[in-house]
């Protein structure tokens, strides 16, 4: 019954979303002057999504230009040579239109979505953008001034430091551990020389991939991205590739505390970097991740919240095409926090011991698997996951059978991914907050290495 539920539930949410006919068939592939298109063809609504896949991203930055193609992108509407910052927003937002970047250490997106009658205007703007943008010294002057801020006010939000610092710790030895958007001392070296060389480098020599949702009539935009755009697949082929050496992670669990003034809570991160071949099953890695800390009724949450250790505590594991992550993140009281840690750990060791019932195994696979359409549900979501299987290098059949072989994951593939993942001696285990939970952790016989947050803004 539990599983004609789920198929029930798969069916509705996949043809409401796109009609009776198949998701695969409106997925078009063509190319426009050496570049790669994906078309999905949506004709449920008069709009559209463009996204624009870019083949490097914060890898780009050198040593003393950290942040730059994360600042490169997110200043490009700030200002060109015809028009100020206000012109611009002011045209976006007469045709209802809105646009961004999304940058990582891999691969950059610039999305533009709005109403198909406007697609022509709105994306001859951003082709203007792309091509004239000049990085107004006043403008950006103002956003170095707000991105300091930002960063230091981020320790009145305990929970986004921690997650911080935790990515860098986590995946320190790696290329990726350094922050996307830089850190304070990179602010300073921003300007608009650097800026403009950035954009002209993505515009001239890395590869670009466009994908688009809508009616036919969207795909009029050829002509703009030719023209106003004056992109082309011939010369700029450049894809962001790096080799690195395996980050062991065998000599855990490492616990380090990280004080900040003024707290009365414990922000707990426990997890890993994951190698090249330890996340490429991601179907087994997804349920593993949900059967541990995926919702209310996941192992930990029962578990640990059930003895009002924490009121919320979540697991994830996720790859890139590199390299990827498993974690687990929550919170508790100070006084609490020993018996926390105590608590996740033989939770964990049990269920890599093959403490898992049938039925809780069950309720995490039926709860993956019901999910799963929601992807389907926005053109916008299911274009990113064409371009991440793009990025990887992976065929969309990975995303259309994800259900069929989530429900053919047995009890040991789980058990032996938890102890490839969350075995307890491959964590870094990281605490934030007041410096009195340092005698709390040393009576408790673990060794603590203590950092100072301000190195990681």
């Amino acid at each position: 019954m539990k599983k004609l539920s789920y198929i029930l539930i798969t069916l509705f949410v996949c043809l409401n979303a796109f009609g009776d006919s198949s998701i695969k068939n409106r997925i078009k592939k063509f190319e426009w002057d050496g570049i790669e298109v994906v078309w999905l063809e949506d004709n449920r609504y008069p709009t559209y999504d463009v996204m624009v896949y870019f083949g490097d991203g914060a890898l780009s930055d050198a040593p003393r230009a950290q942040g730059e193609t994360s600042a490169m992108f997110g200043m490009m509407a700030s200002g060109t040579r015809r028009f100020s910052q206000k012109d611009i927003s002011e045209n976006l937002e007469f045709f209802g239109a809105t646009h961004g970047p999304y940058v990582t250490h891999e691969y950059s997106i610039y999305s533009i979505n709005g109403l198909v009658k406007d697609i022509v205007p709105t994306m001859k703007m951003v082709c203007h953008l792309f091509k004239d943008a000049a990085f107004p010294k006043q403008e950006l002057s103002k956003e170095k001034r707000r991105m300091k801020n930002s960063l230091q006010n981020i320790v009145n939000d305990q929970g986004s430091l921690a997650s911080r610092v935790f990515r860098e710790v986590s995946l320190s030895g790696s290329p990726y551990y350094y922050p996307v958007g830089g850190k304070l001392k990179d602010i300073k070296g921003l300007n608009q020389k650097g800026l403009s060389k950035k954009l002209d480098y993505f515009n001239t020599k890395v590869k670009k991939r466009i994908y688009i949702s809508g009616p036919e009539s969207t795909l009029v935009i050829k002509r703009i991205l030719n023209e106003d755009c004056g992109w082309s697949g011939k010369d700029a082929q450049y894809v962001r590739s790096i080799d690195y050496s395996p980050i062991k992670t065998e000599n855990g669990p490492d616990v380090l505390l990280v004080t900040v003034p003024k707290s009365n809570q414990a922000q707990v991160r426990i997890g890993r970097f994951l190698n090249k071949g330890e996340f490429d099953k991601n179907h087994i890695m997804s349920l593993t991740s949900g059967f541990l800390g995926g919702g209310f009724t996941s192992k930990l949450m029962r578990e640990v919240r059930g003895k009002g250790l924490t009121y919320s505590i979540g697991a994830f594991a996720a790859g890139q095409r590199d390299y990827g992550r498993a974690g687990i993140s929550t919170s508790t009281a100070n006084e609490k926090l020993i018996a926390l840690l105590s608590e996740i750990e033989k939770t964990i060791t049990g269920a890599a011991g093959g403490d898992i019932s049938n039925e809780d195994l069950e309720r995490a696979r039926g709860l993956l698997i019901g999910s799963h359409p929601f992807q389907f549900e926005k053109s916008s979501d299911f274009l990113q996951q064409l371009i991440f299987l793009d990025h990887e290098g992976k065929n969309y059949e990975d995303l259309f059978d994800f259900t069929e072989r989530v429900s053919k994951v047995n009890k040991k593939q789980v058990v032996d991914e938890l102890k490839k993942l969350f075995g307890w001696n491959k964590q870094t285990i990281l605490i934030l907050g007041n410096k009195v939970l340092l005698k709390k952790l040393k009576a408790s016989g673990k060794n603590v290495k203590i950092l100072n947050y301000k190195k990681f803004l």
